[in-house]
């Protein structure tokens, strides 16, 4: 794959680079729905937003956090978008009309990041209290915590959802096993704040993203190191792994979004997009399209072609 570059897309009356401009101070997590036609996104402002694809207009915003929204997730079947937030509780809310359908609490700190695993049957947190909580989103009720050294930054479920992966603030990644709660496997110290962890589809190559330049490439769940790619004068913040596994997006904290092909075992694309900090760079489910939120408040999407 390669990216064939920025379209001319229509937002309201005026033409904008692929750019969805809504949020009034940071964007600090997005999230494309299942079928791609919708795009969440939470920020510093306290709200969530929903938007649709087909005409790039916004169709609702919520502000129901006290405090940041520091997460966004769609459910496998796209009905609920589940939220994280400073104001330490984990929200659920209906795609269709944003209402809320339940309010999780039980962290103590803020909730840094929020997944559902991949059959729709758990919902995971991870949070500053340094602990992730597992909930059943059938009653919504708390079914394990999982109780980690340092604050927990990012969560990723493996596609089996047998296994869920944490990255913390003092540079230790784990994985648990779900639900029992037996700890599979501990990854070397990074030696920096590991801010993201993402799973390749296929549920083998674990990438983590740490503050010190350095994009980490691990065979799971046996916990070798395959690669570490080394993102120039600038702090790994955010990444992602295309549908078909083929490609990774890095976001920075100087406003770069790079794209690393594992074929060429090179980055084939550098964007300098953002004027600020990238928190959240993800691919559409077809692979067509690659969006990332900023803290410019702004979010930015482009077309990858074949």
């Amino acid at each position: 794959m390669s990216v064939t570059g920025w379209l001319s897309l229509v937002f309201g009356k005026q033409k904008s680079p692929g750019i969805l401009i809504g949020h009034t101070d940071w964007v600090n997590a997005i999230a494309f729905s299942p079928t791609g036609k919708f795009l969440v996104s939470g920020g510093k402002d306290h709200t969530v937003r929903l938007w649709r694809l087909d005409n790039w207009q916004q169709v609702w915003a919520i502000k129901g956090h006290a405090d940041w929204v520091k997460s966004v997730a769609f459910s496998p079947n796209g009905s609920l978008i589940a939220t994280g937030s400073g104001d330490k509780t984990v929200k659920v809310w209906a795609t269709k009309n944003g209402s809320l359908v339940a309010t999780l609490s039980g962290h103590t700190d803020w909730v840094n990041s929020v997944t559902f695993s991949p059959s729709g049957r758990w919902l995971l947190s991870g949070s500053a209290d340094k602990t992730a909580k597992l909930w059943d989103t059938q009653t919504w009720e708390q079914v394990k915590t999982y109780v980690h050294m340092s604050l927990v930054y990012s969560v990723a479920f493996s596609p089996e959802e047998d296994f869920f992966v944490a990255g913390t603030y003092e540079g230790i990644v784990k994985v648990w096993k779900v639900p029992e709660g037996e700890l599979l496997l501990t990854l070397p110290d990074h030696g920096d704040w590991v801010r993201c962890v993402a799973l390749s589809p296929d549920g083998k190559t674990l990438a983590t993203c740490c503050w010190n330049e350095t994009v980490r490439l691990w065979r799971v769940p046996e916990g070798d190191l395959e690669a570490i790619l080394t993102v120039p004068k600038t702090a790994a913040t955010s990444i992602a792994f295309s549908p078909d596994g083929e490609m990774l997006a890095i976001g920075t904290h100087s406003g770069q979004v790079s794209l690393y092909e594992f074929s060429a075992q090179k980055f084939v694309q550098v964007f300098q997009v953002h004027t600020d900090h990238v928190s959240s760079v993800a691919f559409s489910p077809d692979g067509k399209w690659l969006a990332s939120g900023s803290r410019d408040k702004t979010i930015r999407l482009w077309k990858v072609g074949g």
